[in-house]
């Protein structure tokens, strides 16, 4: 990976590791806390209740993953850089590709979306906003 891309990785795998003890745990808290209240309007706490029950009969719990990459996208609302941290998470019943994007807007970092294959037709792929006191380009 491109060195100048480190803190963004970083960024993106603290999330990814925040959304995964969310699903292992079922805590709809934390698993909101990076959403802005207009990407809620659809996913209330017995939707991820029944979302995780879902993911969790089909995989099992999560054991690990392995970063595989990134990708660099299309910009997002006006960002200049978005970029996909793609990585492969293992579960007790098999694996899926998880894709966490980021992007810079306004000299702070935002989380663009997160995405989990785990079957022919995305898991879930919602578009998540977080401002994160870090400051870029």
């Amino acid at each position: 990976m491109v060195t100048e891309y480190l803190k963004e990785k970083t960024i993106a795998e603290n999330f990814l590791q925040e959304m995964l003890e969310a699903d292992d745990t079922g805590n709809y808290a934390l698993f909101i806390k990076h959403y802005e209240v207009k990407h809620l309007v659809n996913f209330s706490k017995e939707q991820f209740e029944s979302d995780i029950k879902e993911m969790q009969n089909r995989n099992g719990e999560n054991l690990s993953y392995e970063y595989f990459g990134m990708l660099q996208g299309h910009p997002i609302d006006d960002a200049a850089t978005n970029l996909r941290f793609v990585w492969k998470g293992i579960y007790e019943k098999r694996e899926a590709l998880i894709t966490i994007g980021i992007h810079c807007k306004d000299k702070a970092y935002g989380i663009s979306m997160n995405l989990l294959c785990d079957k022919p037709q995305p898991y879930r792929s919602t578009p998540i906003k977080r401002n994160i006191k870090s400051n870029c380009a």
